[in-house]
């Protein structure tokens, strides 16, 4: 390929390499200053003398500057880095990224967070010199010979990529994740493994479902029979709770109808939520369940099947009348109380922590509201009996940390990427300092307390943004179940639990260990670039049934005909050929 071709290919893409191999920073490296296994007194300390580290990283629109976290500070004062940062909001982030590699006169020395996998397999197929690859034994620069950074100055990544993270390799393969066509990693993993962010989770009000089965006629009650969120196991099932809380007043309050069934942003999730009683997971390209090959759902029946599901819910008033336009929790928290189920992360960022003084429990503490709510069983229906799933995100993505060839300070941002890896890192980029943050409940720690100010106005999390970007803005590295899942904390404990059952039936409908070509990214992109519209604009067109009946053949038709004009079939065809070359 010539040269020019491979600039407009990388340029089609979003992203050029074409400035990143002019060199580093300005001034002389030092490698006298560099301390590979830190000192006796301060294994995590990187350089004797202070050099600054440029990192370029998304940031969210409200949350505090990276510059003013505790994360980043502490940070500091461990490795005697010092740190300046880059950070475009996560709407403008793609854009300023690419921008980055056509700008001379700026480079990070750490992409930190979300970097594109596309934009790694574009450098490993075209041979550009824009990203440092992390296991590359023969690797040198201006600097000197660098070899393997995993091998020589990542200790503790080394050590969790050869153990798979402590993860069954069944489940996911750490290093298949991370490696490209070319045998090369040039990013380092995101990984979690609690089980509470694995997956989304759809709430329900399990005192309401109690409240409605206690106030059904006999007849219905025997019908019916579901006096607890246990027992909804299907399609039917859900509908019939959502419309009892209608039909009854299942809040208690001496109004009916008051009581709204189920909320969501967008239908995001809850789409998911519905579509996996009809044996997929997600309204996307899906990788059926013995991996012969990829789906475009939004073409199948079983979607056809959700759709006719949420118009039905929407004609009876089960359905919150803003779902469609709600883009944050904030705008679904609206209703909070009313609502009788919701897709978040915590039932309190939607409904509030609030106590109930005059309703106590046994051992005299308040009733939390919050904690009425449940989560619910991955449904099955009369279309489909199992198995039992439920969309998972996934145990590794290829995204957590990038070091441009430009940077001289490969070796000392190698080191600082293996601290955050490490059991002080990951501790710190999620809760925090030990002893100040946070503190050990017993010397055999088994739980820990986080240290919320008592005069912080706000909830847990937004407090918790002041300490780290994985408030909002971004992931952590590793979000470690080993720390993470020992916190002592009546709702979040409750939410593990909830969520630990959700596990066994996870599937992930795009493994991330499956790649494109460059080419392929680029086709995909845009494809999905004028599709995804389509979808979007058709799912509320049926949902609200005003235009379009999903019930209709002839709309239905319609719809499969648009959709295939703006190429889902040839999307279907593109993830199916990257598919046979990996079998």
């Amino acid at each position: 390929m010539k040269k020019n071709s491979i600039l407009t290919t990388a340029l089609l893409c979003g992203v050029t390499f074409a400035a990143v191999s002019c060199g580093g920073a300005g001034g002389s490296y030092d490698p006298e200053n560099f301390l590979p296994h830190g000192t006796e007194e301060n294994p995590y300390q990187i350089v004797k003398d202070p050099i600054t580290i440029e990192i370029f990283a998304p940031h969210s629109s409200g949350q505090p500057e990276y510059k003013d976290l505790k994360m980043f500070k502490q940070l500091s004062k461990l490795t005697n880095l010092n740190f300046t940062f880059t950070t475009p909001d996560t709407s403008a982030y793609p854009n300023r990224r690419a921008a980055v590699w056509e700008d001379r006169n700026y480079k990070p020395d750490l992409f930190l967070f979300n970097n594109p996998i596309s934009e790694q397999v574009q450098y490993a197929e075209n041979h550009f010199d824009a990203l440092v690859p992390f296991n590359d034994p023969n690797y040198a620069d201006s600097t000197g010979n660098i070899g393997s950074l995993i091998d020589n100055y990542m200790p503790t990544y080394k050590t969790l990529l050869d153990n798979n993270f402590n993860l069954p390799s069944t489940q996911e393969n750490a290093k298949e994740t991370a490696t490209v066509s070319d045998g090369k990693m040039y990013c380092t993993l995101s990984v979690k493994d609690v089980a509470r962010d694995l997956t989304y989770k759809m709430f329900i009000n399990n005192v309401w479902v109690k409240n409605v089965h206690d106030s059904f006629p006999e007849s219905y009650a025997a019908k019916h029979g579901i006096d607890d969120a246990t027992k909804i196991l299907t399609i039917d099932d859900y509908v019939g709770v959502l419309t009892d809380f209608n039909t009854y007043d299942a809040n208690n309050n001496g109004r009916n109808n008051d009581e709204i069934g189920v909320s969501s942003k967008a239908f995001e999730f809850f789409r998911n939520f519905i579509l996996q009683g009809y044996g997929y997971v997600n309204a996307a390209p899906e990788l059926e369940a013995d991996g012969s090959k990829f789906t475009y759902v939004p073409k199948t029946e079983a979607y056809r099947n959700y759709l006719k599901v949420a118009n039905s819910m929407w004609k009876n008033g089960l359905m919150d009348r803003s779902s469609p336009e709600n883009k944050t929790d904030s705008q679904m928290a609206t209703n909070g109380k009313r609502l009788g189920s919701f897709v978040a992360a915590a039932p309190y960022l939607i409904t509030g922590q609030n106590e109930d003084p005059n309703n106590l429990k046994e051992d005299g503490s308040k009733w939390r509201y919050d904690l009425e709510y449940v989560t619910v069983n991955p449904l099955l229906s009369s279309e489909y009996n199992g198995p039992r799933i439920h969309y998972g995100f996934g145990y590794f993505k290829p995204d957590g940390a990038c070091i441009p060839t430009a940077s001289k300070y490969k070796r000392e941002v190698a080191r600082l990427i293996d601290i955050m890896y490490s059991k002080v890192g990951t501790e710190l980029i999620a809760y925090g300092v030990e002893g100040e943050d946070w503190t050990w409940d017993d010397e055999a720690k088994t739980s820990w307390t986080f240290n919320v100010p008592e005069d912080w106005t706000g909830n847990q999390e937004e407090y918790r943004g002041t300490i780290t970007p994985n408030v909002g803005s971004a992931s952590a590295l590793y979000w470690s179940n080993e720390f993470v899942g020992k916190m002592n904390d009546e709702v979040i404990t409750t939410i593990n639990r909830q969520s630990e059952g959700y596990v066994p039936y996870l599937k992930t409908p795009e493994p991330a260990k499956y790649k494109f070509t460059s080419k392929e990214y680029q086709e995909i992109s845009t494809i999905k670039a004028s599709l995804d519209g389509q979808i979007t604009y058709y799912e509320t067109t049926f949902i609200k049934g005003d235009t379009m009946d999903p019930n209709s053949d002839k709309d239905w038709n319609d719809y499969l005909s648009t959709i295939d004009r703006f190429n889902a079939g040839r999307l279907e065809e593109i993830y199916n050929t990257m598919l046979a070359r990996y079998k």
